[in-house]
């Protein structure tokens, strides 16, 4: 259902409740569910990568649905291959067109039973059993920093532990950094030796932990105060030295007239407007923050420059190609490659009043896309329930900020 979004004039001095990291709980329980003492993990993410992640590790049905998350049937695969199990894993129409080849054939190499039930390359899977015995492999780092890591997260069940090379550019590296200091944290220890990861043999240690709020999902509200000048929020349990890679926000978005203060755990957010220059970046390391700086730059009418994107084109949809679709349809003028972004002109905002925007049943297209509400224009959006997937509250926490919503 089609839904219209109008934003407030301003936001003053408004609490807002992230979502806790899904990138960090979803690796965390993996560690639980390997390690032989019982921990708590305390403020886990309530996505739907998560929530369908934490039933499925505790599952013991022999078909596995994976729903639409990418991280979830990956870090899946390695721990039931690690288990040795039997049985199917699939997941959505979307899911099933997202490539896992690269993950298939190192697990393979290692002793694993997989095999493709459908399209070469792609899932749904048929696990045949198969135990694990290999203590090396080489592994293509340019496709999904999630392969690898899911293969760290059960290296060191292994019997010999593992060593991994890595060939090509690494992608998302921040990615592989988090898991392997979320692994540092339980006791076991990455060494890094140029393209080489090595995990020696061992178990994780037990560890309360508490996750701290998802820095992916602060782009969105550091955008609504670039955009709204002299707004301010405060955005809670975000930590200064947060292990995610998108923490770099803090820095990125001073650029873009936004201040960060940050209280104990949380941060105060105030724009004091963009400054009119032409922003160029890569984010070969930080690929999620593309869409919301995307449509901050076509929204302020300022020229932006975006590399290191070769992995959006595998994401729930091809983020790259529905940015250029849903732009242009406001007049932007925009360019893509395999793997960059150029916004060369900005929207035409009265457009908003006739055109509904398509999301794509992709969770950061509904959160960047609902951001043109802020042109003064409503927006409107053609289905937003795909918010559920990483931030099951954004439309709540928007309403705490004063925008006001209708069913079409």
């Amino acid at each position: 259902m089609a839904v219209r979004i109008i934003s407030p004039s301003v936001f003053l001095s408004v609490k807002t409740d992230l979502p806790a990291s899904k990138s960090v709980s979803n690796r965390l329980l993996i560690i639980q569910s390997l390690c032989e003492d019982a921990f708590v993990l305390k403020n886990v993410s309530l996505a739907d990568d998560t929530t369908i992640l934490s039933d499925l590790i505790n599952s013991n049905e022999s078909i596995e649905d994976a729903g639409e998350g990418g991280t979830t049937f990956r870090f899946l695969l390695a721990l039931r291959c690690l288990q040795g199990k039997s049985g199917i894993l699939n997941g959505s129409k979307r899911l099933s067109e997202r490539p896992v080849q690269t993950l298939v054939e190192a697990l393979n190499s290692l002793g694993a039973g997989i095999e493709y039930i459908e399209k070469h390359g792609f899932p749904p899977l048929r696990l045949t059993g198969g135990k694990l015995q290999g203590n090396e492999l080489k592994i293509d780092a340019g496709i999904s920093s999630q392969f690898i890591s899911a293969l760290l997260l059960i290296a060191p069940y292994l019997p010999n532990g593992l060593r991994v090379v890595l060939k090509g550019e690494m992608v998302s590296t921040s990615y592989i950094k988090m898991t392997t200091a979320i692994m540092h944290q339980f006791g076991v220890d990455v060494r890094i030796e140029k393209n080489v990861l090595i995990v020696p043999k061992g178990k994780y240690i037990s560890k309360d932990v508490f996750i701290y709020s998802d820095w992916s999902a602060a782009a969105f509200f550091y955008a609504m105060a670039a955009l709204k000048p002299n707004s301010t929020m405060s955005l809670l349990n975000l930590k200064d030295d947060d292990l995610q890679g998108d923490q770099v926000l803090v820095s990125l978005m001073q650029e873009w007239g936004v201040k960060s203060q940050f209280e104990i755990d949380d941060v105060c957010i105030q724009g004091i407007g963009i400054p009119e220059k032409k922003f160029i970046y890569n984010f070969t390391e930080t690929p999620d923050l593309a869409q919301a700086f995307a449509v901050m730059a076509a929204l302020s009418h300022r020229k932006l420059f975006i590399s290191g994107l070769s992995t959006l084109k595998n994401k729930e949809t091809d983020r790259l190609h529905a940015l250029k679709i849903e732009l242009e349809k406001l007049g932007a003028i925009i360019q893509v490659t395999e793997s960059s972004l150029e916004v060369l002109q900005g929207i035409n905002s009265s457009l908003l009043e006739n055109i509904v925007l398509n999301t794509y049943n992709d969770h950061r297209m509904v959160m960047a896309l609902s951001l043109f509400s802020l042109s003064g224009f409503p927006v409107i959006l053609d289905d937003i329930s795909s918010v559920s997937k990483s931030f099951p509250n954004y439309f709540l926490e928007l309403k705490k900020l004063g925008f006001v919503f209708s069913e079409l």
